[in-house]
């Protein structure tokens, strides 16, 4: 049985035909994971950085109408180098599925079976591509 998928009425179709979708999304270019917190008087809170990349990245979400995964997905994550330092491919990992999780397109980043990230050399931003796990 297909896990359950929400989404407009072609992905429907495309789920019922094949048994499951793959949703593809395209998004700024998060901050690094070192960059996603600040001291705050009692403790620690979002930056004020990744809380505007929050909210950037989440309307571009919204705005592509990719549906949802409910249950264990796989993740694969293309990034395009934003200029020509060096760079952690793992750090953008955290924020782009705290996202997914915010925006709903996932139920919670812990169901995540395999994550797979490379540097393309081409394009502009992210490219996130999310499909059930268990669909080979």
């Amino acid at each position: 049985m297909a896990p359950l998928i929400a989404g407009n009425s072609r992905q429907r179709q495309s789920q019922a035909r094949e048994g499951f979708i793959v949703i593809t999304l395209t998004l700024p270019y998060p901050p690094s994971a070192n960059r996603l917190w600040t001291r705050a008087k009692k403790g620690m809170r979002r930056s004020d950085e990744y809380l505007a990349w929050l909210d950037e990245a989440g309307w571009a979400a919204k705005s592509q109408r990719v549906g949802g995964i409910r249950g264990p997905y796989k993740i694969s994550i293309q990034a395009a180098r934003p200029d020509k330092r060096q760079r952690d491919l793992d750090n953008i990992l955290k924020p782009t599925s705290d996202l997914l999780q915010h925006v709903g397109i996932i139920e919670n980043d812990h169901m995540c079976e395999m994550l797979v990230a490379r540097w393309v050399t081409s394009g502009e931003g992210v490219t996130v591509i999310i499909e059930p796990a268990g669909v080979e």
